[in-house]
């Protein structure tokens, strides 16, 4: 199905029984671990972008990129343990049945069925990002029956492929033309897509990770929840990007609560637990400092990695001295975080004052101006116009 064209360059084309990735440089790719070699996975990085949404703290995302980089110490079986350990504390049996078999929920369709659907996919990847494809309402015309069916022809022919250079990944409903279908579909694919970040290929994995984040559903925490421990870092990356988007979701504070068991699980492997401190960071987990406090002792990378996302979090710097850090939580523990954020513009680090401007930017969706290097009496000016705009923020919400 290849073809010299310069524009096929960005796809990636599910043909059985040849499956290929076509990218700008196919030497760079590490191959992946599957027993048929049709994939290879890659770990892009996320792009200056994504690393400053994520990370106001620059150094801690750099410092994590380099720490969440390798494998898990003790190999497979370490992992899986790890990954069994973040899905028992994370309690959502209430909210769903993940790991159940959707496709037994339908009743069996006639044999011309499966042929429509295949037929209709293969048309439906004819279709550029920004043309209209009457195969996609058709699909979605045919019911939820064609479900079990796109997935097993999940991501289908890719407009997005993670190997061609990007700043940031794309919505998942523009990944491909299969994808916008899922997304199109809402919750009926939450548990396909639930399916599909279990799959033992990677690159399905990714794909899944950035459908997910369309798709906000308890069914899919569990499995996002699995894949941020994912070897292949463009998974743990997407899964972080899903839970990101999910902040609000029902079953988030859960899984919340299962990061910071983690964090601190001296049991569990090094790798594990700087992935769990990373996603806390980038979830904005006001509840992990105090657990994160006496890992500053720690004798290891563990250590640094804890006040690093102190620091981001706080926007405060006590340095490893816990005494300093528990007394000023003991002050402010009750007061919000971007309370913590205002109070930091005015700080006397540099650094931590960059830290709070961003992520105060971040979360109020303005700046005033503020400057990192502004004269003292211009900085807290627009401290104090922050504090008008937090107590507004309260007012309305009251």
């Amino acid at each position: 199905m290849g073809s010299g064209n310069k524009s096929d360059s960005t796809y990636l084309i599910k043909n059985a029984p040849s499956d290929r990735v076509e990218a700008a440089n196919p030497s760079d790719a590490p191959e992946s671990g599957s027993s048929d070699g049709r994939w290879r996975t890659s770990n892009p990085p996320p792009g200056d972008t994504l690393e400053a949404k994520w990370w106001p703290d620059r150094e801690l995302g750099r410092a994590f990129r380099r720490w969440t980089g390798i494998p898990p110490a003790r190999g497979d079986a370490a992992k899986a343990t790890t990954m069994k350990f973040l899905v028992e504390h994370l309690n959502v049996s209430s909210l769903s049945a993940v790991g159940t078999a959707p496709r037994t929920l339908l009743p069996p369709e006639p044999p011309d069925f499966a042929a429509r659907v295949h037929s209709a996919v293969t048309r439906l990847g004819t279709h550029g990002p920004n043309e209209e494809a009457p195969e996609h309402a058709a699909l979605l015309a045919m019911g939820e029956e064609v479900l079990p069916i796109l997935t097993d022809l999940f991501p289908g022919r890719l407009w997005f492929n993670r190997w061609e250079p990007h700043v940031q990944p794309p919505r998942g409903r523009s990944v491909s033309a299969l994808c916008r279908t899922f997304v199109a579909f809402g919750d009926a694919a939450a548990p396909y897509v639930a399916e599909l970040l279990k799959s033992d290929e990677p690159e399905v994995r990714y794909y899944a990770t950035l459908v997910a984040a369309e798709l906000p559903h308890p069914l899919v925490i569990e499995p996002l929840a699995a894949a941020l421990l994912d070897d292949d870092q463009g998974v743990s990356r997407g899964a972080l990007y899903a839970l990101e988007v999910f902040h609000e979701q029902e079953g988030v504070e859960g899984l919340k609560e299962s990061l910071r068991a983690l964090a601190v699980a001296s049991d569990s492997d090094q790798r594990s637990r700087l992935l769990a401190m990373r996603a806390l960071a980038v979830l904005r987990d006001e509840g992990c400092v105090e657990v994160l406090i006496p890992i500053l002792s720690a004798h290891s990378v563990l250590g640094e990695a804890a006040w690093r996302v102190l620091r981001m979090l706080t926007a405060q710097d006590f340095a490893a001295e816990e005494a300093d850090w528990s007394a000023w939580y003991s002050e402010n523990r009750d007061r919000a975080r971007v309370e913590w954020l205002i109070d930091s513009l005015d700080h006397d680090d540099p650094e931590i004052r960059a830290i709070g401007s961003r992520d105060l930017a971040r979360a109020s969706a303005q700046d005033y101006g503020y400057r990192v290097n502004m004269p003292g009496d211009q900085r807290r000016a627009i401290q104090e116009r922050y504090r008008l705009w937090w107590s507004t923020q309260n007012e309305s919400n009251s």
